[in-house]
């Protein structure tokens, strides 16, 4: 099974002074003390997290943004955070910077489920989620006013693991604000709260919770920005409505601020074009701060029901509150279709919450989800970035494969698409990024996903992109090369399953040039090296044993090139680094220009299953000279000229097919050109 990357890089083996260098896009799958999962990427300056929950959960999910990290909370836990649940628990980004993805460390102050010698893991963790879920219900009963021990046994779970840094706060006076947070006159209830100094975030940033109807925070004196949600929990814990209250203040002393949740009254709904059923919506409320820093927060509330209060227009900072929604046909429909909007208040709440969408508005995705299984249950994920945002939060809605479905979403210049796909959604298995895409309304684009040959290639960047991590460039006298290790043939990158006890994974990559080996590693994928600066023919050798139970059908083709040092004209570049990865991780490269789109000529042959288990692919040739990317520093990042279809494509390959049983897969010596040296891609010939 193709699957979910595993990030740790492992180092080259010197040859020819290689030297391995450090990724600059990263990838990290995190596991919550719930049992849920989290797929969080940092690509091109943007940070995408993706939920996968575990089986059996109710899907809601939040999500927190406050000094550089991410906080994703199932919407369960709230109610508990800060006093019988750490907030640390949740802090993803401290949990990647702890090493701490595939199992958390807890402490209990009593027992708790799924917690085993110390440790929560996702599957453990499953029993853990689903009694937080069962007492949510139950407490949710009461408006969670007689709480008592977490699950009756436990009371407190803490992370037993360095987490988030302590928060500097300034030396300013500081004054108490009382927040009462109502639904009604004299009805204290229950919120989570957002609270920033809209003035400078560094005077105040959090996310205080309002325990049976008040909240009190220490706070210097200025503007501020609060936002309240008000969910209700049926007895399942799921999440059936939320109320979103904003609204701003100013801090001269001591004071009490009311936020009455019964003012939301402004039902947020969408009409399309065709019938469709809400399966998914997330709210996200975004801050900006006058000087300095942000905050953001985001509830995905599945398909409950939401209203927000209208609210005056922000006189300090900035003000966004952006709903995104995700709606499917009705069951039985003979050609399925989707729907996948995002809308975005700016400036203040309308008290107008009804979206229609028309027809002229939209673009056609004509996706097709390919799968060797009949009946597979499969995940996809689709993130919709607006303008202002870097962040972005989805999750993994089931479907079945294989799988062909018209997909609308809005077109224009302002909207990025982010599109994923799991192989195995009962595994998280199979993790497969689509890049960030755009799409221009009245237009149609067909999108296939895990078609085969699944093979390694040289990623190529979409259309519009102007700058991007090169797979196989050269500056002055080095080479850099990061070989994919699976794409498909729409260009998808495939991650790689970690291993697991019992299976076979290893790898071994050279980059040959006049007989002798410039890299040569062991479980990498790519690296630098020092090039002659004659013209000379340069070969990747890849080999990869794993033991799955995959198949292919042969295909091939072959690439020719060759390599000069050149001394061009300078032109102003960005360094970036550039990036070598084990099989299990996705390999980035420097930035560097292309001036033309490739060619290629890929005929299918017929697919002949073999008794063998080997799988092979193989490029040589030598590339050919061009101008290359001039900057002081060890890898360039420069704009791309590039007019390409928009996605990533596949190198060609030839793959010989296994029966399908399973077994270790050997793919021997097989030998991929890079285009070093020349910032065109390579010709290609047929054989």
């Amino acid at each position: 099974m193709l699957g979910v990357a595993a990030v740790v890089v492992a180092g080259l083996t010197p040859a020819a002074e290689a030297v391995p260098v450090t990724s600059a896009d990263t990838t990290h799958t995190v596991t919550l003390v719930t049992g849920d999962r989290v797929v969080v990427q940092d690509v091109g300056g943007r940070q995408t997290a993706t939920a996968l929950p575990r089986p059996g959960s109710t899907g809601d999910f939040v999500n927190q943004r406050i000094d550089g990290d991410l906080y994703v909370v199932p919407a369960t836990a709230l109610p508990y955070l800060g006093s019988s649940l750490d907030r640390s628990l949740f802090d993803v980004s401290a949990l990647i910077r702890d090493g701490v993805t595939d199992q958390v460390p807890v402490q209990v102050d009593g027992s708790a489920p799924g917690v085993l010698a110390g440790k929560v893991t996702a599957e453990s963790g499953a029993a853990f989620g689903a009694a937080l879920a069962a007492q949510a219900g139950r407490d949710a009963k009461n408006h969670f006013a007689t709480r008592g021990p977490l699950f009756g046994t436990a009371n407190q779970v803490r992370l037993a693991a360095p987490g988030a840094p302590q928060q500097v706060h300034p030396n300013f006076p500081m004054h108490t604000v009382r927040i009462l947070t109502v639904n009604g006159a004299n009805t204290p209830v229950d919120a989570s709260l957002g609270v920033i100094n809209t003035n400078d975030s560094r005077n105040f940033n959090a996310f205080p919770y309002s325990t049976a109807g008040e909240a009190r925070v220490s706070v210097p004196s200025g503007d501020y920005g609060v936002v309240a949600w008000f969910p209700t929990f049926d007895a399942a814990g799921q999440v059936t409505s939320v109320r979103v209250v904003a609204q701003d203040f100013a801090v001269t002393g001591d004071q009490t601020v009311t936020i009455d949740g019964s003012k939301a009254t402004s039902e947020i709904s969408v009409s399309t074009p065709k019938p469709s059923n809400l399966t998914s919506e997330t709210l996200e409320y975004f801050r900006s701060a006058q000087t300095m820093g942000s905050q953001g927060y985001a509830f995905a509330v599945g398909n409950g029901k939401a209203y927000v209060a209208p609210s005056a227009p922000t006189k300090v900072g900035g003000f966004h509150f952006n709903v995104q929604t995700h709606s499917e046909s009705p069951a039985g429909t003979a050609s399925p279709y989707s729907y996948d909007l995002k809308i975005d208040n700016d400036g203040a709440l309308g008290a107008n919450q009804h979206y229609k969408v028309t027809a002229d508005q939209l673009a056609t995705l004509k996706e097709s989800y390919y799968s060797d299984k009949p009946g597979r249950l499969e995940g996809a994920s689709r993130i919709i970035f607006l303008p202002y945002e870097v962040f972005g939060f989805g999750q993994f809605s089931p479907l079945t494969a294989p799988l062909q479905r018209t997909e609308y979403v809005l077109g224009g210049p302002g909207l990025l698409y982010d599109d994923a796909v799991l192989a195995g959604m009962a595994t998280g298995g199979g993790f497969t990024a689509g890049g960030f895409l755009n799409y221009a309304a009245k237009t149609t684009t067909p999108v296939e996903w895990h078609r085969g040959p699944l093979a390694p290639g040289l990623t190529v960047p979409s259309a519009g992109t102007t700058s991007w991590f090169c797979s196989a460039c050269r500056r002055d006298d080095t080479i850099r090369v990061a070989l994919t290790p699976v794409l498909d043939s729409d260009g998808h990158t495939l991650y790689l399953d970690a291993p697991t006890t019992g299976t076979v994974s290893t790898s071994h990559f050279q980059l040959l040039s006049g007989g002798k080996a410039l890299i040569d590693g062991k479980d990498v994928t790519g690296g630098e090296a020092t090039a002659p600066a004659a013209q000379a023919a340069y070969k990747i050798v890849y080999d990869q044993t794993r033991t799955a139970p995959w198949s292919t059908s042969p295909r091939s083709a072959t690439a020719s090139g060759r390599s000069a040092r050149r001394t061009p004209a300078r032109r102003p570049c960005r360094t970036a680094g550039h990036a070598t990865r084990s099989p299990a991780r996705r390999p980035t490269a420097r930035r560097c220009p292309w001036s033309r789109p490739p060619t290629s000529s890929r005929p299918a042959s017929t697919a002949t299953p073999r008794p063998d288990r080997t799988r092979s692919s193989s490029h040589s040739g030598t590339p050919r000279a061009g101008p290359t990317c001039r900057s002081p520093g060890p890898a360039s990042r420069c704009p791309s000229t590039a007019a390409r279809r928009g996605r990533r494509r596949s190198w060609p390959t030839s793959a010989a097919a296994a029966t399908g049983r399973s077994g270790p897969t050997r793919r021997p010596r097989r030998a991929v050109t890079s285009p070093c040296g020349s910032t065109r891609p390579m010709s290609r010939a047929t054989r």
